[in-house]
């Protein structure tokens, strides 16, 4: 226990370090995409800066787990503090658990967050920026709801508000009725349309038969579960969604027999891409010698560092190329997850064998 608050402590205190240096870094650069659009507002302005550091942790946090094992270990060593914790009998196995086990527990405290609102931290901040004028618009969406087709001109995820809808429902194959609507908003789990025209076909197009038959409603439920970020994530290149709306969104797509390998992705991007950071850590400490004059130690910082963000930017650009549809899930993200689980654990097995 002595030992996991010593280790515990310095490496929370290099991390903390680092993690707020790499968030005023990333707001500062971020804003200057703003600085002509700031309101004038200066709780609003306060409200994009939290925003947009929320925003942040999803490049910050994992990097900083990762360069703050690096200072621990170079900083340990250059004071002969991880020479004297071997000599009095601790393992380097025993000295790596705390690290891995605290990095673990923030990418646990992580993936909690993508369950939650937090992942929409980015539309928030940008919405206050635009003031009104953003609100991330889908458009051109066609939806399959059972048997019937839905057509959203315009979606609104923000707002939770579509405009231009159209519903074409068939029966045995062939258009029975249309509906449309110029404006519809989601409340209570369904989409309820406004001003609703309905028309109907005749079963037997005979000249001098039944014709068609058109009827006005105020209001009309459709598309019930159907949010607007489940439809933002199913039909658009780069969607933002929580975990809890990924999985609405598979068991939709389950259920209309269509292909979900994109929500697939979002839900090992966020649930499982974030351990890879325990599982580098397990590397890099392999490699870290238990004395100065075993390596160059500015040679060797400067080498973490480096395969710290190589890792670090392949499975970022893996988990957005896998989104965006160019590998399967199972092989863009999956895979190489696995192989570096493997790769982990070995060093982890054989550390206290490394001299």
């Amino acid at each position: 226990m002595m030992l996991f608050r010593f280790v515990g402590y310095y490496y929370l205190k290099y991390f903390l370090i680092v993690f707020c240096a790499l968030e005023m870094f990333f707001i500062s650069i971020d804003s200057l995409k703003y600085v002509d659009k700031f309101p004038d507002s200066a709780n609003l302005a306060i409200l994009f800066f939290v925003y947009d550091m929320l925003y942040a942790i999803n490049y910050t946090l994992p990097i900083s787990l990762l360069l703050a094992m690096v200072i621990f270990y170079i900083t340990m060593i250059k004071a002969n503090q991880y020479t004297a914790l071997l000599a009095i009998g601790f393992s380097k196995k025993a000295i790596l658990k705390p690290i891995v086990i605290i990095s673990l527990l923030f990418s646990l405290v992580y993936i909690g967050l993508n369950a939650t609102p937090f992942v929409y931290a980015q539309e928030k901040a940008e919405s206050i920026i635009y003031q009104g004028n953003f609100s991330n618009t889908s458009e051109d969406l066609l939806v399959k709801y059972g048997e019937d087709y839905v057509y959203f001109g315009k979606i609104y995820p923000i707002l939770q508000k579509a405009q231009n809808i159209k519903i074409f429902q068939l029966k045995n194959y062939f258009l029975s009725s249309f509906t449309q609507a110029n404006t519809a908003y989601f409340e209570d789990g369904y989409w309820v349309l406004e001003d609703v025209s309905i028309s109907t076909l005749p079963d037997n197009f005979k000249l001098g038969g039944k014709g068609l038959e058109t009827k006005h409603l105020d209001e009309l439920k459709i598309l019930k579960g159907f949010r607007p970020k489940i439809l933002d994530t199913i039909y658009q290149n780069k969607p933002s969604v929580s975990i809890i709306d990924a999985i609405q969104s598979v068991i939709i797509l389950k259920n209309q027999n269509a292909g979900s390998e994109k929500v697939r992705s979002i839900l090992y991007s966020f649930i499982l891409i974030p351990f890879f950071v325990p599982l580098t850590a397990m590397i890099i400490a392999y490699y870290t010698p238990s004395l100065a004059r075993y390596g160059n130690l500015a040679l060797l910082s400067f080498g973490f560092i480096v395969i710290s963000l190589v890792i670090w930017g392949l499975f970022f650009a893996l988990g957005k190329l896998s989104v965006s549809g160019l590998f399967l899930p199972e092989v863009g993200i999956l895979t190489p997850l696995i192989m570096l689980t493997i790769i982990g654990f070995w060093h982890f097995k054989k550390i206290n064998n490394r001299s």
